[in-house]
């Protein structure tokens, strides 16, 4: 019972607070404008959470109902915020520890359903058949429609050798789908080549601090066969660092921006390439609906300033700075602060990238034929000037 009324005490003041702080905005606004509507926003939630707990069927928990709000705002940002609660905050920080245990699945929510964006290269979802755009109805017999974030997070997550049941809604599948997905440490695959007579493709699977050496390799025997026309295969290129991107693109720029990022916070420092680039032939750049994060950024980079031709579907918008927003309850808000803008002026982040040339892959469709890369390879060896920069 004392906690009980420490609990109500606590939810009162922070209400209490929230009000006066928003009547403070209402006075600063302008005459006549009447209440400030965060006032007004915070006395309907105030009058919802008392009626939802005094009328309500069952008994509700104040801890319960208030995570579920803190979860509601910050999925109303965007796909890719969450708040933490402060008793799931050990098993969180477990998970964020380099080199723990994962399935190695990128998701999002949609219509109440966690999707997944894509399975990072490599992994062990990547292996057992998970795909971008499934739909996850539940993980080890849990249902996992309108769960929170974090609680999706730890479903997918435990320990090394664990195998974690999922079950997911496949475009172009009546029935559902259970794959069974591993937990378990992994490397994600390098940079490769391979050579088509006059193309190189060249594909990143993601961008890591060893990527930039891998391409080089590559950029070299392509020069050594004397193949001046490149495609750049960044469908299903998720995971990396954004930073990392960028040796990369100095391969095929010269000294000048990759990208920048807008912030309602102080701007940061612009990323910019330096010296000459190895690569001075065609590109023809493939991206498609998992094409996410470093990938979008070095895309619309090399779009912008070398004139590559970019072909297939719109890219994620995961090209986005989070931050790690400690609360004084003991949880966390994992929260968008920052999105990248391309040389152009393009925001990615949230928007994602439009290719030059939309090539429509429907779910379902059978694989034997890859049309976006056959596309890619028309344009490389087309017969027209190259696309030019902007």
């Amino acid at each position: 019972m004392p906690m009980m009324k420490s609990n109500r005490s606590r939810v009162l003041f922070v209400v209490v607070s929230l009000c006066a702080l928003a009547s403070l905005r209402a006075v600063s606004g302008p005459e006549g404008s009447g209440r400030d509507p965060a006032t007004q926003a915070l006395s309907i939630f105030s009058e919802v959470f008392s009626l939802t707990r005094t009328n309500y069927v069952e008994p509700t928990d104040t801890k319960t109902l208030l995570e579920g709000a803190y979860d509601g705002m910050s999925d109303a940002l965007d796909p890719f915020s969450y708040y933490v609660p402060a008793s799931s905050m050990a098993a969180y920080k477990a998970e964020q520890a380099a080199g723990a245990p994962s399935t190695g699945v990128v998701f999002a929510r949609r219509g109440g359903y966690p999707f997944v964006v894509a399975p990072l290269p490599g992994s062990p979802a990547d292996k057992a058949g998970v795909k971008g755009g499934d739909l996850i109805d539940s993980i080890d017999g849990q249902t996992m429609r309108n769960a929170p974030m974090w609680k999706i997070k730890a479903a997918l997550e435990g320990p090394e050798g664990s195998t974690c049941e999922i079950v997911v809604f496949r475009g172009g599948d009546e029935k559902k789908l259970k794959i069974s997905v591993p937990r378990a440490k992994f490397e994600p695959p390098a940079p490769s080549a391979k050579w088509e007579r006059d193309v190189a493709i060249l594909s990143i699977p993601t961008f890591t601090p060893t990527a930039a050496a891998a391409v080089r390799q590559e950029l070299e025997e392509a020069s050594r066969r004397s193949i001046d026309k490149i495609v750049i295969d960044l469908r299903g290129s998720i995971g990396g660092a954004v930073p990392d991107a960028v040796p990369v693109a100095a391969l095929f720029l010269a000294k000048g921006p990759v990208a920048t990022v807008i912030s309602r916070k102080a701007p940061e420092k612009p990323l910019e390439t330096t010296g000459e680039p190895v690569w001075k032939g065609r590109i023809v750049i493939l991206v498609d609906d998992s094409t996410a994060g470093a990938a979008e950024v070095f895309a619309a980079a090399l779009h912008d300033r070398a004139g590559s031709t970019t072909v297939g579907e719109t890219t994620v918008g995961m090209a986005i700075v989070q931050k790690n927003v400690p609360t004084q309850e003991g949880g966390n808000l994992v929260m968008t602060v920052g999105r990248y803008v391309s040389p152009s002026g393009k925001v990615l982040g949230g928007k994602g990238f439009t290719p030059d040339e939309r090539v429509l892959v429907l779910p379902g469709e059978p694989g034997e034929r890859d049309l976006i890369l056959e596309r890619g390879l028309e344009l490389v060896r087309a017969d027209v000037p190259a696309r030019r920069a902007a």
